[in-house]
C-alpha cells in the first residue's frame, strides 16, 4: 500500500510540473469584456427586436445583453424569437423586446 501511495504522489507531481510547463494563457482572453468585443456583433437593431451573431460564447451571456438592450429601450423584457447556425459555424439569435403583461 505504501509503494500505490508513492507512485501516485509521484505522478501527481509529475502532472504538475506539465501543466506549469505547457501553458495555455495565450488562447484565453484578458476578460470578459474583450471576449465579448471580439465574439459578438449586433447585425441589426429596432426598438422592437435585435439580432446577434456571435461564437465562442453562451446563449445566456447574449441573453444578458439582449435584456440589457431591451430594458434601454422602452423598459421591455428581451425574449428569444430563434437561435440559429450561420455562416462558417456562427450563430444568429434574435431577441424580441416585449412587454410581458
Amino acid at each position: 500500500m505504501k509503494k500505490f501511495w508513492s507512485i501516485a504522489f509521484l505522478f501527481c507531481l509529475a502532472s504538475c510540473a506539465l501543466r506549469q510547463n505547457n501553458k495555455i494563457e495565450d488562447d484565453y482572453y484578458s476578460n470578459n469584456i474583450e471576449r465579448f468585443m471580439q465574439n459578438v456583433s449586433i447585425k441589426e437593431e429596432t426598438p422592437r427586436y435585435v439580432i446577434y451573431e456571435y461564437k465562442d460564447v453562451r446563449i445566456d451571456e447574449v441573453a444578458s445583453i439582449a435584456a440589457h438592450y431591451c430594458a434601454k429601450h422602452g423598459d421591455k423584457k428581451a425574449f428569444l424569437r430563434q437561435s440559429i447556425t450561420y455562416r462558417n459555424h456562427l450563430r444568429r439569435a434574435t431577441f424580441d423586446c416585449v412587454n410581458l403583461q
